[in-house]
């Protein structure tokens, strides 16, 4: 085709555009961060659902442990890891002390590992996507290599949307203002339809994703 009819083609298509378009439709109530709203962990499910993550709430850390070893027997796991001092005050380890713990500074052994066990420094109501800063006893690999990652979600971390989380980087800002080296945002599992267009889960990161909502104030 020529030039000139290309051009052509491309000015008649533009002239059947609108001149306007519709207002997108408005945003979701705002809720601060950290709300004790009674239908903010409501809200975080329902954003959960749609990407096949079940949400659990815990009232106490023993509660919280408890979901945990659930997970892992339903996973039938015999191997985890998981982030350091965050989740030292929760008796994960006691409630999986039948499994073997495996350190997460080694990518390697963590590929061979069952559960990645996290926490969550934002939680998104409007998506459902689960922001996890990297760091010192906090290796991104733990949410990336195993097939199951589980992730504990504080009640502090409940965030309306991705707008809280240039606030959240300033905060985990180094002692020299150094940013973190990684924010991940977790939305799900991991899938691909790259191939024929056939959903497969599991190529580029976990295969499942379980969450834990810690509903008590720390």
């Amino acid at each position: 085709m020529s030039r000139e009819k290309i051009l052509a083609a491309l000015r008649s298509a533009l002239a059947e555009t609108p001149l306007s378009v519709d207002a997108p439709p408005a945003r979701p109530e705002s809720l601060p961060v950290g709300s004790d709203w009674p239908d903010a962990w409501a809200r975080l499910a329902e954003a959960l659902a749609p990407l096949e993550v079940r949400l659990r709430l815990a009232k106490t850390p023993a509660e919280a442990a408890r979901h945990v070893a659930d997970i892992a027997r339903e996973r039938q796991a015999a191997t985890y890891a998981r982030w350091g001092q965050e989740l030292d005050a929760l008796g994960l380890d006691e409630a999986l002390a039948h499994l073997t713990r495996v350190g997460p500074d080694c990518c390697q052994s963590l590929a061979q590992v069952d559960l990645g066990l996290t926490s969550a420094h934002a939680a998104l109501l409007e998506s459902g996507s689960l922001a996890l800063v990297a760091g010192p006893d906090r290796p991104r690999s733990a949410s990336l290599l195993p097939p199951t990652h589980v992730c504990l979600i504080p009640r502090a971390a409940l965030t309306p949307d991705v707008s809280a989380l240039s606030e959240l980087l300033l905060r985990h800002c180094d002692a020299a203002g150094q940013l973190p080296s990684c924010l991940n945002l977790v939305s799900g599992p991991s899938s691909t339809a790259d191939i024929e267009l056939v959903l497969v889960r599991g190529v580029h990161g976990p295969a499942a994703v379980e969450a834990v909502g810690l509903d008590w104030d720390e």
